[in-house]
């Protein structure tokens, strides 16, 4: 992982094979102090994939009801990586191809990039965000 800042707050993120995505999001989350901000773009390829989605209305308040985890091998085309930074975590939702089927979810620990990765990242000032948990668990967007 390498990692460039501009003058302006942005930070981009260069993967190589064998690194981590997530992780390596954090960690330059960290480096770079960015505490609130966005993934505002981010493309690459995966040599697995690890993502859950939704899959329900009702939100049960047991979170392996609601939602489905996919760990999928081979080649995946990294066509968008996006979200929110708050309080230094990133939450990202991703969505990828393998020659023959689209998926999108949130993006788990644990996919490691295959040939690249290319992420940029925007540190906001002069707002300060965390996320709580609503009463289905949930965690929004609050200011801290």
């Amino acid at each position: 992982m390498e990692t460039f800042e501009s003058d302006d707050g942005h930070v981009i993120v260069r993967l190589d094979r064998g690194d981590l995505a997530l992780e390596s999001i954090e960690a330059a989350c960290e480096r770079h102090a960015v505490d609130t901000g966005a993934v505002v773009s981010g493309i690459g390829t995966f040599s697995n994939l690890n993502i859950h989605y939704v899959d329900r209305t009702d939100l049960p308040a047991d979170r392996s009801q609601r939602t489905v985890d996919l760990t999928l091998e081979g080649a995946w085309e990294i066509t968008d990586v996006g979200g929110v930074i708050a309080d230094g975590d990133p939450h990202l939702h991703v969505t990828a191809f393998d020659g023959e089927r689209t998926v999108g979810g949130h993006l788990e620990a644990g996919c490691a990039v295959n040939v690249l990765g290319e992420f940029a990242i925007r540190s906001f000032d002069g707002v300060s965000l965390t996320r709580e948990a609503t009463e289905h668990g949930v965690s929004r967007l609050t200011r801290r």
